[in-house]
């Protein structure tokens, strides 16, 4: 008989569940208008890529092995719960989707074009069985082209066209582009949980 225990999947809520009422309710109406008043084009950049730099340094060290372990951790603030299971290169890989994605949207706003498809929690969900290898440069590269396209791009040429983030409404670029160090942030932490659990 195998003295190996079955590795069971976590019972988490469905990706696009969203936040708990009240913890949306301060992000959306306390948190957000107060980063969004508070925070210009460079100082939204500045914080980009101060997580991203801070990711890489904390990530750079770890093995493939410890990359890929995925592990069960508690709920965070603004962390969806079907979220809680990721290994590190999920989360980085979470990010290089949503980064990428959010670059697109900004550059579009930015352009005076409508993005035609919505943005949906459950399409940035990563993959379990994604490239380890890779994960680190893609990740890398996914911030110098955020921060170098967003940089040049005039976010406030069309201040009233915009598209709806799922769980907040509807952003113009400027507000998705403050929106994005922040997002960093909460898988920022998100890893440091992964790594102290490994």
């Amino acid at each position: 008989m195998s003295s190996h225990k079955l590795i069971t999947e976590p019972k988490l809520a469905k990706p696009g569940a969203g936040l708990p009422f009240a913890e949306w309710a301060v992000a959306k109406y306390i948190m957000l208008p107060r980063l969004l008043k508070n925070t210009d084009k460079d100082k939204a950049l500045d914080s980009f890529a101060q997580e991203s730099k801070q990711i890489l340094t904390i990530v750079g060290q770890l093995s493939s092995e410890n990359l890929s372990k995925r592990r069960l951790i508690p709920r965070l603030r603004g962390l969806e719960d079907s979220s809680r299971y990721w290994s590190v290169a999920m989360t980085l890989q979470h990010l290089v989707i949503v980064g990428d994605s959010m670059r697109q949207v900004i550059l579009q706003l930015s352009s005076g074009i409508k993005p035609p498809k919505p943005v949906r929690t459950a399409d940035v969900k990563p993959d379990s069985s994604l490239d380890i290898e890779n994960i680190l440069k893609d990740f890398e590269q996914m911030s110098e082209q955020f921060l170098k396209e967003t940089a040049a791009a005039d976010i406030e040429a069309f201040p009233q066209l915009m598209h709806a983030h799922p769980w907040f409404g509807p952003l113009n670029a400027r507000q998705w582009l403050i929106f994005a160090a922040p997002h960093q942030k909460i898988h920022h932490k998100q890893i440091e949980v992964i790594i102290d659990r490994l």
